[in-house]
């Protein structure tokens, strides 16, 4: 199902906006299997939500797209971390929500590889090929577009939707297509497995493609819920960048590698300084409104201040859009 017709349908949800009188759990999409929501699993490893006063004992992880967004809607807590053209949609959708914190400015590891036995040694190898990308309107969409806009390679390159990167990488095993997208844990602990074409960041420098989002019902009615959540969050990202190899033993455990692994693995994202602390990037949302565009999403301008609501983050967080 595309994601324009899961966000219509589930804009016809109607989200019971009360406290959970049990322990909840907040939706983060692609939990335990992108960098970005490392912050989550040391605030779980840590108790940091018990410290904060919040009864949120776990976290519901989707597959990406629109199934974030249900999950979050239907969950007694409707809070939630999500791809910001998720957002966007499910806005444009009708759905009242609030994006309140930018989860990443820093598009990280994200890379497009061809078989290591290919004769495809860079992206403009591509032409006459088929390349994978995960989901429709997602930012591996954004992602191949912009690049292969910027290398003069629009049409000339067909990329298809496959579902999430397992699929997209099962399809290049098997010769279906010449290039998916790849990511850690992979990307660094089996390196001969792929030969990489080219990174993300090449492309895009700046760019918030993940961030957070609650209704405007349940940010209305418990704004000091919302603000305890993100300051939650915000503890847990000083204290990877506070503590780098306690970090990695809450990667390794949740990730399901060793700390060697692990300890291998996380240096470049504190280098690229991969997690926010919850504030956006001026820069990083001219470029996505560009790739938004690229992907149909919308036509034009996006007003991201009537989208992004910053009086949730301490002020020291707060930037102009």
């Amino acid at each position: 199902m595309r994601l324009r017709s899961v966000l219509v349908s589930i804009s016809m949800v109607t989200a019971v906006t009360v406290t959970p009188a049990s322990a909840a759990k907040l939706t983060v999409s692609q939990y335990s299997r992108i960098m970005a929501t490392l912050p989550w699993a040391v605030a779980l490893e840590k108790g940091m939500f018990k410290d904060a006063g919040l009864d949120i004992d776990g976290l519901t992880a989707g597959s990406g797209g629109g199934t974030a967004m249900r999950n979050m809607l239907a969950s007694e807590l409707p809070f939630g971390e999500v791809a910001t053209p998720v957002a966007v949609a499910a806005a444009k959708s009708g759905i009242e929500l609030k994006i309140i914190y930018a989860a990443s400015n820093q598009i990280g590891e994200l890379a497009w590889a061809s078989k290591p036995d290919s004769n495809i040694n860079s992206i403009k190898d591509l032409v006459g090929r088929r390349v994978a990308f995960t989901n429709p309107k997602s930012t591996t969409e954004m992602v191949i577009r912009y690049a292969l806009k910027m290398e003069g390679l629009t049409d000339k390159v067909e990329v298809i939707p496959l579902g999430g990167l397992g699929p997209a990488l099962t399809a290049l095993s098997q010769g279906a297509v010449a290039a998916a997208p790849i990511v850690d844990p992979r990307l660094t602990l089996q390196p001969k497995e792929q030969k990489i074409l080219f990174y993300a960041s090449k492309y895009y420098p700046q760019f918030p493609w993940e961030v957070g989002v609650t209704t405007k019902e349940f940010a209305d009615k418990h704004p000091d819920t919302v603000r305890r959540i993100i300051a939650v969050r915000r503890k847990a990202v000083e204290y990877i960048y506070a503590h780098p190899k306690e970090a990695a033993e809450v990667y390794a455990k949740v990730w399901n590698v060793s700390q060697q692994e692990a300890e291998a693995i996380l240096p470049k994202f504190f280098e690229w300084k991969h997690w926010s602390a919850g504030n956006f990037s001026a820069e990083g949302l001219a470029a996505l409104t560009e790739g938004l565009n690229l992907v149909g999403e919308v036509s034009g301008p996006v007003d991201w201040p009537a989208l992004i609501d910053q009086s949730y983050l301490d002020k020291d967080l707060q930037r102009p859009l």
